[in-house]
């Protein structure tokens, strides 16, 4: 009975996940229906609470399928999934599920250098891939340097918002559910 429990737990933190997904990935931007993207922090803490890789694959796969309905639904026609920096893109959410994996969630200096690197690296193999990979005909003039500068604010700042909320959250989880601390602190 504990496994079945444990297992309707997860698809629902799962289902969730992929709501919110939905909620921040659907137009990249703030909009009347959408809030910025913030599929990478999800992931990360799809990371900790979910610690099976198969909910990693169910994230990416649902993000897959988003973007792929956004890219049809608002008519864009120069972007498709099948480039090599958008693969380069896909590789940061396993990389933000591995950060997870490492992190010890209670400790506010790991959880921020774990957050503050994802978050770096994150941007730089996104953006630096988008650059070099796909968007370097329209952007000849700008340095990859000047063209990471230009975007970095923005990315930083939602995605750095969202994990503060994250971490806020969780805290406040663990204050209100004693006995949850060791479940979410990292191996």
């Amino acid at each position: 009975m504990k496994i079945f429990k444990n297992n309707v737990n997860n698809l629902l933190i799962l289902s969730a996940l992929l709501f919110f997904i939905f909620l921040t990935r659907f137009s990249h931007e703030l909009t009347a229906f959408a809030l910025p993207d913030a599929s990478l922090i999800i992931v990360f803490a799809a990371g900790i609470v979910l610690k099976e890789m198969k909910y990693l694959g169910s994230l990416v796969l649902g993000i897959i399928c988003l973007d792929n309905f956004a890219i049809y639904h608002h008519g864009y026609q120069d972007i498709n999934l099948f480039n090599s920096s958008y693969f380069l893109h896909l590789a940061i959410y396993p990389m933000a599920w591995w950060f997870a994996q490492k992190l010890k969630l209670f400790d506010l200096l790991n959880f921020s250098t774990v957050i503050l690197i994802t978050i770096s690296l994150g941007f730089i193999i996104s953006y630096g891939g988008y650059f070099y990979l796909f968007d370097t005909a329209s952007s000849n003039s700008l340095s990859l340097l000047s063209y990471l500068g230009n975007n970095f604010s923005s990315y930083f700042l939602t995605n750095i918002s969202y994990a503060g909320l994250f971490y806020l959250g969780f805290k406040l989880h663990a204050k209100f559910n004693p006995t949850v601390r060791n479940v979410y602190v990292g191996k």
